[in-house]
């Protein structure tokens, strides 16, 4: 069976979307195109329009794909975290730094591996695309941010403030690389990963004690028979 009728039982939107993620990787998201997708399955350049009605739908059906595997990277360190610390309260402050610090090391090695196919998560283009299953994988990622910031901080416009800092280091660390700031230094994905949660670690802890300084806590006065 030829390439191009491979696909025709099922597995086309699939190939389209994987072709599409790879196109981006490789170009940027100005670079794809429904026919350069097309070519890379091996099918007509009418038959991905069976699948999606316009290039905004085949970036907005990668941007989904692509969401979906950062957000499983994501929620996976988290359980790792739960599993070394012991505990699942999402009210622990130690626990909230560790998985901000965990899913800042996974934001920063999805970005390089992936590159541009990362932007499509956050592709302005996509913005008024009326695609529910991708604005859920978004709002799903933004949970898993979500809660621990607000438990550093103690409330939500505190902790939104707190994401915009954290995606400033995880997005600094994970461009650095190709910057030419470090030219000449041996330095992967790894290292800038860790370097990035250390950093996050180091800004939570900061908000916890901004936290108590703003709520005017002291520490707590034993009990007195």
């Amino acid at each position: 069976m030829s390439q191009r009728g491979a696909y025709h039982h099922g597995d086309l939107r699939a190939a389209l979307v994987a072709a599409a993620l790879d196109i981006v990787s490789e170009r940027g998201v100005a670079g794809l195109s429904v026919a350069e997708a097309a070519r890379r399955t091996g099918v007509s350049t009418a038959a991905p329009y069976r699948h999606f009605p316009s290039r905004t739908a085949l970036l907005s059906a990668a941007a989904t794909q692509s969401g979906r595997q950062l957000l499983e990277e994501m929620r996976a360190a988290c359980d790792e975290v739960r599993k070394r610390l012991g505990t699942a309260d999402h009210a622990d402050p130690h626990f909230a730094v560790e998985a901000l610090a965990a899913t800042a090391r996974v934001y920063v090695i999805f970005a390089v591996a992936h590159g541009a196919a990362f932007e499509l998560i956050l592709a302005d283009e996509l913005q008024d695309h009326p695609d529910a299953e991708r604005r859920e994988v978004s709002r799903q990622i933004m949970d898993l941010l979500l809660w621990p910031a607000v438990t550093l901080t103690g409330e939500p416009a505190a902790a939104t403030q707190f994401l915009w800092r954290f995606t400033a280091v995880v997005h600094g660390f994970a461009y650095l690389p190709g910057s030419g700031f470090i030219r000449g230094h041996a330095v992967g994905a790894d290292f800038m990963a860790s370097q990035a949660a250390d950093v996050i670690r180091t800004l939570a802890r900061a908000a916890i004690e901004g936290s108590s300084a703003n709520h005017g806590s002291e520490p707590a006065t034993p009990a007195t028979e």
